[in-house]
């Protein structure tokens, strides 16, 4: 182990426990000034729009950035696209899209008024469709154009091979596809000639739904990836064994879970020396406050606390890995990491069921980063029954908190809205929850990333 996972507990320590006023006060981001705009907008956008991100994966299998949007949901109404930008500015996208991709779809007018100036960043992509507005080639080729001369990068739906969109093909940066629009053969047949006509173009393909089509798109020439086939599990084999270093997670996590003695504890992890260097690691960082080197893993538990150990030791679950995995390893900890936040902070219930909520986002996901069923995962860990019903069957005391949380993942607001009024939540306080819950993933990712 490296000392990259130094600081990680101590992050997780910073739990507000806000009543759900304050929560939803807390959770809207302050909006960050417009980096292009000639002024600052007269309002903030819809603090209680609910934004939704859809991730972004490259070849490496990096999670490398989000599509934005703000969809309606339940009686609301669509947003008017001004305060549909004002809304992701006050979401701080152009601070997000100063180091990774943060894709925004315009319509053709947004353009002429200058309305994305606020979103501008270094890796802001603005995506145009082609069929919208039905505008003649040359307009668009010139919007697209316009676009790219704020900084920002410009994609395109709707392309063809016609050679009358070559002027626009010209001024692409990144070829919107979609997957469910062709057939396999005609996919493949487009993807050649566009990478033989526009070498620096990247491709991007939406609707992959499965990691084996994600393959296929990416042994073609396909660059970036949507869709649902990250938190999907990918050849998932009965008769898999889990590494020696996650089994001795798991031991531990069930030795804290049951309450046992410290001494059992330390006898677990002295058999793994990476898991007793990294225990002490995390006793040692400075944001503990030791004024004294922990030098053994008896006081490094008790400087830990069993509950921040419990969580520490579910998160390094996703980084334990290595070789191929590693990376996709890491897009599945930022996802389960917001989703994991989000169940915690969205509810009323007493904090003990808030702290089971937080891990049943973890684990939710564990199948998929290990390539184990479920049920083999659970049968080696000392659960609740209602974390086990919940991972098992969706069903439970927890069923309904997970379905909508992957609901809201899936851009069906509605559904969630649906799940979420049943359950007496606050409704307008969702997206900023939500959108507090992104914030709190992507330090934590930060604070861990081992770049410091």
């Amino acid at each position: 182990m490296e000392g990259k996972h130094v600081g990680f507990l101590s992050f997780l320590k910073s739990k507000p426990e806000p009543a759900p006023a304050a929560v939803k006060a807390a959770a809207v981001p302050s909006a960050a000034p417009p980096m292009a705009a000639p002024s600052a907008p007269d309002h903030e956008g819809d603090p209680e729009a609910i934004v939704v991100r859809a991730e972004i994966v490259d070849e490496h299998h990096r999670l490398c950035g989000y599509r934005f949007s703000v969809p309606f949901g339940g009686n609301r109404a669509p947003l008017p696209e001004p305060v549909l930008i004002e809304t992701l500015v006050a979401a701080r996208l152009p601070q997000f899209a100063q180091n990774r991709l943060a894709l925004v779809q315009l319509s053709m007018d947004a353009v002429v008024f200058n309305r994305h100036l606020p979103l501008v960043a270094p890796h802001t992509v603005f995506l145009l469709d082609r069929k919208a507005g039905d505008l003649p080639v040359e307009q668009i080729a010139g919007r697209m154009a316009a676009l790219r001369e704020t900084g920002c990068k410009v994609a395109l739906r709707g392309i063809s091979l016609d050679a009358a969109d070559a002027p626009m093909l010209a001024v692409c940066d990144i070829a919107m596809l979609y997957l469910s629009e062709h057939t396999l053969a005609e996919f493949q047949s487009l993807i050649k000639q566009l990478r033989m006509r526009y070498p620096d173009m990247k491709l991007a393909v939406d609707g992959v739904e499965t990691w084996d089509e994600q393959r296929m798109c990416m042994s073609w020439g396909c660059n970036y990836f949507l869709g649902h086939f990250l938190t999907t599990s990918d050849k998932v084999d009965p008769d898999a064994k889990v590494d020696q270093s996650r089994m001795t997670s798991i031991e531990l996590l069930n030795l804290l879970r049951t309450d046992a003695e410290l001494p059992a504890m330390i006898e677990v992890a002295k058999r793994d020396p990476g898991m007793t260097y990294q225990v002490l690691q995390w006793a040692n960082a400075p944001s503990n406050g030791q004024t004294t080197k922990v030098t053994s893993l008896q006081q490094a538990f008790m400087v830990l606390g069993r509950n921040q150990l419990y969580r520490g030791l579910t998160v390094s679950m996703f980084r334990l890995g290595g070789g191929a995995n590693k990376a996709r390893d890491e897009s599945l900890l930022e996802v389960a990491l917001t989703r994991a936040r989000f169940l915690e902070t969205c509810s009323t219930l007493p904090q003990s069921k808030r702290d089971e909520l937080f891990l049943v986002g973890l684990l939710s996901l564990f199948d998929a980063l290990l390539g184990v069923p479920m049920a083999s995962l659970v049968d080696k860990m000392h659960l609740s029954d209602d974390i086990r019903d919940v991972l098992l069957s969706s069903e439970g005391v927890y069923g309904p908190y997970l379905m909508m949380v992957m609901l809201l993942e899936r851009d069906k607001v509605d559904r969630a809205l649906e799940i979420a009024e049943k359950l007496g939540l606050d409704m307008d306080g969702i997206g900023p929850v939500g959108q507090a819950a992104f914030k709190w993933a992507q330090e934590s990712m930060q604070h861990t990333s081992g770049d410091e």
